[in-house]
């Protein structure tokens, strides 16, 4: 049976809500996987009318066929609201329908949640039938994680509060864990690692995103969610039944930093000019005496567990020479297995001289064409908690992560646009 819903969406006028989130509404419900009579409330600054919202967002959002738009758009419903006005939230009260789940998306600044959170609970909007939904990231810092954890916690019980990492909602990334606790084989594979990489590729750079990246650079925007969140869900236990808890547990065994560790195990770099890409610092609105990383590699451990001390390297970067997130895994006999999580979904076992030995199938249990986002927002209204960061896990992430970006006396490297980064032989020793 599907769960009808009000999806409450904030920052409906933003860049996210137009390339992933209403995309992913749209193809869900064009697939005939959501509720006949769920509601889209579309929220933002902007004083328009339904129609000029709908106009608006015809012309800018992301998706190859229209044949099913005037369906969906049937389904939104436009509010202009000022985050700071107790009045505007009581029009969207008075639009919500009580008696079915409202899912409150928060698809604005982190800066905002907590002012959003306050005057929902003002007008008793945190019932629950409410669930919250932070996008990441949440916070640039541990300290402002653990602030907005703490203060939204005095208006919504943990359960409710819903924390996205959209790689969770990628089919390979449950699939590292799964494929571990179904595939004896591959599990036994895995287990002989004497080396774990792991890269996340982007050809794209900063577009007009500069002002947040400048603030933000590649640890934050991709290491201390996408990376970690894929590394843990390869490695904890695949007896944990509580998966959120196992991740938190294993963030606090990832080895911790000494000064000497950060200037030898990490390498920041930002892209240079190259074809038609320019140089980082040339990009709209970022400064140009940057040191905001574009590319990092970090090399750590584990200080405990059934992979303890095996070298694990951790790469990611934009301007790169493709766009590509997989796994290497060097084994004891010098083979080497290879998951790719993205644009393609295989699971491969290589000879030391790259000959392919084997391939391995997934196991998925889900429906290829659906998209992160959309997956995600059927675990929001299936009320799912096991694919979104509990408060504990992502402070543990982010205990790891604040030494390597408090670190200042780095050097920064440089690499051209469209090639692979900086040489890290050093690190492979």
């Amino acid at each position: 049976m599907k769960n009808n819903f009000d999806f409450i969406l904030f920052g409906a006028t933003g860049d996210l809500a137009s390339r992933m989130i209403l995309p992913a509404l749209y193809d869900a419900q064009s697939d005939d996987l959501l509720h006949k009579d769920f509601r889209i409330i579309a929220t933002g600054r902007s004083k328009l009318s339904n129609a000029e919202f709908i106009e608006k967002l015809r012309e800018k959002i992301n998706i190859d066929d229209f044949s099913k738009w005037d369906e969906f758009v049937k389904r939104i419903i436009y509010v202009d609201i000022d985050i700071n006005s107790l009045d505007d939230f009581l029009k969207l009260k008075n639009i919500l329908r009580n008696d079915i789940l409202s899912i409150i998306y928060f698809s604005v600044s982190p800066s905002f949640f907590i002012k959003c959170c306050e005057n929902l609970s003002k007008l008793k909007m945190n019932d629950d039938n409410k669930i919250i939904v932070l996008e990441k990231p949440l916070g640039m810092s541990l300290d402002e994680c653990k602030s907005i954890n703490t203060e939204i916690a005095k208006h919504y019980k943990e359960e409710q509060i819903y924390r996205i990492d959209h790689y969770l909602g990628k089919r390979m990334v449950k699939e590292l864990f799964d494929m571990r606790k179904t595939n004896k084989e591959l599990d036994e594979l895995i287990n002989q690692a004497t080396r774990i990489e792991l890269s996340a590729k982007e050809c794209l750079g900063v577009l007009n995103r500069g002002e947040f990246y400048d603030t933000c650079g590649a640890l934050r925007d991709m290491l201390q969610n996408h990376l970690l969140q894929m590394l843990s869900l390869l490695l904890i236990d695949t007896s944990a039944s509580d998966l959120r808890k196992a991740k938190s547990e294993f963030f606090k065994s990832l080895a911790r930093f000494s000064k000497e560790d950060l200037k030898n195990n990490v390498i920041k770099a930002q892209y240079t000019q190259n074809l038609d890409s320019k140089s980082y610092k040339d990009e709209l609105n970022v400064s140009p005496n940057s040191r905001t990383e574009t590319f990092v590699y970090v090399k750590t451990t584990l200080d405990k567990g059934r992979f303890k001390g095996v070298p694990i390297y951790l790469r990611t970067g934009k301007r790169m020479s493709e766009k590509i997130t997989y796994f290497t895994i060097f084994l004891k006999n010098s083979n080497y297995l290879k998951i790719v999580i993205s644009p393609t979904e295989e699971i491969k076992l290589y000879s030391s001289n790259d000959e392919l030995i084997k391939s391995y199938e997934p196991s998925f249990k889900e429906d290829k064409k659906l998209k992160a986002y959309a997956r995600i927002i059927l675990r929001l209204i299936s009320k799912d908690l096991n694919f979104f960061n509990e408060k504990e896990e992502l402070e543990s992430a982010w205990e790891w992560v604040q030494p390597i970006i408090d670190f200042d006396d780095f050097a920064m490297y440089e690499y051209k646009a469209y090639t692979d980064g900086i040489n890290d032989s050093e690190f492979k020793k």
